[in-house]
């Protein structure tokens, strides 16, 4: 019989995750009427590998869709690389593995801004942005230069908090402190919050074919529950199948 609580990354058992910021009754009033779908807060950290839930469920998509074994041979870009997912690519020998950052932490990640990728057309079979883009000023020019740098039969993994409720993103100049931002866009250094249908949408603008799966056609209610991921948070996959105009 499973543990009640397992960590998908780790595979240890668990008592429980450890929250963020205390958790969902700390969330704000603004964040909890739009329905944010992010990170499953109640049930962030693992205590023993210190794995975030966004990791962890990345980590149930990338084996539920095979995509660790596309990477041998590939060109792949990881944009903010978490360690253990870094190392899950590595062990699957990938032609080049980048990994870069505005801020790197180590000697193995290059600063590289997504907005301004310093590489030509066409070199990447696959990128990697998992919680990123709500952190970049210019969006859309990263949307560009994704769609630039990818091969015409690569694709990306663009996760990002977004909202259902909202028509549109919602950002708001006079939101420039650490306080609103928490508030507004759920974490100080959120630079917005975007709406899922709008987000969509200038994909398909930026010249991508859309993929996105949800977490229920893979997985179970239970396996949320017992691998601390939300289950609302579907994977967006983007193809470059279509030339920009």
């Amino acid at each position: 019989m499973r543990n009640p609580k397992t960590c998908y990354v780790c595979k240890n058992n668990i008592t429980a995750y450890i929250p963020h910021l205390g958790g969902l009754k700390n969330v704000s009033e603004f964040l909890m009427k739009v329905d944010i779908i992010g990170s499953d807060v109640d049930n962030f950290k693992c205590p023993a590998c210190g794995n975030h839930d966004r990791v962890r469920h990345l980590f149930m998509y990338f084996d539920a869709l095979n995509l660790w074994q596309k990477m041998s041979g590939k060109n792949v870009l990881h944009i903010a690389p978490e360690d253990a997912i870094s190392a899950k690519i590595l062990e699957n020998n990938p032609g080049e593995y980048i990994r870069g950052d505005v801020e790197p932490r180590n000697d193995s990640t290059m600063i590289i801004d997504v907005s301004a990728i310093p590489y030509g057309d066409n070199h990447f079979d696959m990128i990697i942005c998992n919680h990123v883009l709500e952190h970049v000023d210019d969006y859309l020019k990263a949307f560009v230069e994704i769609h630039r740098v990818l091969k015409p039969t690569g694709f990306a993994i663009l996760q990002t908090p977004v909202s259902r409720l909202l028509k549109s993103h919602f950002e708001d100049a006079a939101i420039n402190t650490n306080e609103l931002r928490s508030y507004f866009y759920g974490a100080t250094t959120h630079l917005r919050l975007f709406s899922e249908a709008h987000f969509l949408n200038e994909l398909e603008e930026a010249g991508f074919a859309l993929e996105v799966i949800p977490h229920s056609r893979l997985f179970t209610d239970s396996d949320a529950e017992v691998f601390g991921v939300n289950k609302k948070e579907d994977l967006i996959m983007v193809h470059k199948l279509c030339v920009k105009q």
